[in-house]
């Protein structure tokens, strides 16, 4: 990633995402070991369910709304 975006970064994944891609099993068992790099920060969900792309909007909405 900071090859691409010249400069530091520092990626974030939510407990949904994490929980969404263990589901799906095999076939995401890459993206999964890459999601689990001490690297990443682990963002924590207070919702219940695991429906990452609701979380992730969610998410999004309230930050443009604090900026």
């Amino acid at each position: 990633m900071m090859d691409c975006l010249y400069g530091k970064c520092i990626p974030y994944i939510t407990d949904c995402v994490l929980g969404e891609l263990e589901k799906l099993g095999k076939k995401f068992r890459l993206a999964l070991k890459i999601v689990k790099d001490p690297r990443f920060v682990r963002l924590t969900c207070m919702h219940k369910g695991t429906y990452a792309d609701d979380c992730i909007v969610q998410r999004v909405t309230q930050v443009r709304i604090v900026c």
